[in-house]
């Protein structure tokens, strides 16, 4: 292990100084673009336009052209094998990591727990087991961009973490459970929507829970069978230790847990030693999926 960490090392301080070449080339062709552009004009504010825009696409070229981004590609691959996939491993045995890709855009449609918006980005997926519970996890990005030719926006609908659970009840209807605080979840009660289909907003005897979360179900006595005192208590308390707005919905016998964390999770630091490495990231990922399951006792089977 010491002589990959090593490896790793060698290959991030050539990756750094391969870009600090290729951002002092760039950046001393567009200053002096720029100067001479705005020593002829007089336009000082078209001067600074093309030092930035220029250096930005100098820069990209280059490191296309000379293999940077694949030397930095190679590094974020071989950090996540050595200290993601193997803290994985230690923590739940045999898992299967594929860091290049996440969970499809069509499952997560599928669930209809959350707008889609018209842009998405997934990747670091995982999947595994604990306590006999598989669990699929992976880091998930999704926009609403908008542009009118003249000006444009992009909302952010959703960026962290989505996990997807084995559940141990049967359960025939949708249900799903919002944190206030989750925003653009698709909630499926408008009475356009097939009264088959459509959720309904419950309200729960528990008045803190009803503080906390927003339930809508496809049959109220569907959730109630799945949300019992117990397990009400168990996301009382997982709200106030989750490091994000969170929804939960029961569809097709899987459990989703979606965290809005607003950060793509795991992700190392070029200008860092890996020598000594901040983990703190992967374990709270391990972490979080050890506690969702522990506190919802996912690993019971008296309810199937």
């Amino acid at each position: 292990m010491n002589e990959k960490i090593s490896r790793l090392e060698e290959l991030r301080e050539k990756t750094v100084k391969h870009m600090l070449i290729i951002l002092s080339i760039s950046g001393l062709l567009a200053l002096s673009i720029a100067f001479v552009v705005t020593a002829r004009s007089y336009i000082m504010p078209l001067g600074f336009f093309l030092l930035f825009f220029i250096g930005f696409i100098t820069f990209i070229i280059l490191a296309y052209t000379t293999g940077c981004f694949k030397k930095l590609k190679e590094f974020k691959t071989q950090y996540k094998k050595i200290f993601v996939e193997v803290p994985f491993q230690q923590a739940f045995g045999q898992v299967f990591c594929d860091f290049d890709n996440g969970i499809s855009q069509d499952i997560i449609s599928q669930t209809k727990l959350i707008m889609m918006g018209n842009r998405y980005y997934t990747n670091d997926y995982i999947r595994g087991s604990y306590k006999n519970v598989g669990f699929e996890r992976a880091d998930i990005k999704i926009q609403r961009h908008t542009s009118n030719g003249k000006s444009s926006s992009t909302v952010t609908y959703f960026n962290g973490r989505w996990l997807i659970l084995e559940f141990n009840k049967k359960f025939h209807f949708d249900l799903q459970i919002i944190g206030k605080g989750f925003y653009y979840s698709q909630k499926n009660h408008s009475f356009l929507i097939s009264e088959k289909h459509r959720r309904y907003k419950i309200e729960m005897e528990d008045i803190r829970f009803n503080q906390l979360f927003n339930v809508y179900a496809q049959n109220e006595h569907e959730a109630f069978y799945i949300l019992t005192p117990q397990f009400m208590d168990a996301l009382k308390d997982m709200y106030n230790t989750m490091d994000g707005d969170f929804m939960l919905g029961f569809i097709d016998n899987k459990l989703h847990v979606a965290i809005h964390t607003r950060k793509d999770a795991m992700e190392p630091s070029l200008f860092k030693s890996v020598k000594d490495p901040n983990l703190g990231d992967v374990k709270r990922e391990i972490n979080t999926i050890i506690h969702i399951i522990d506190e919802l006792n996912l690993d019971r089977d008296i309810y199937k």
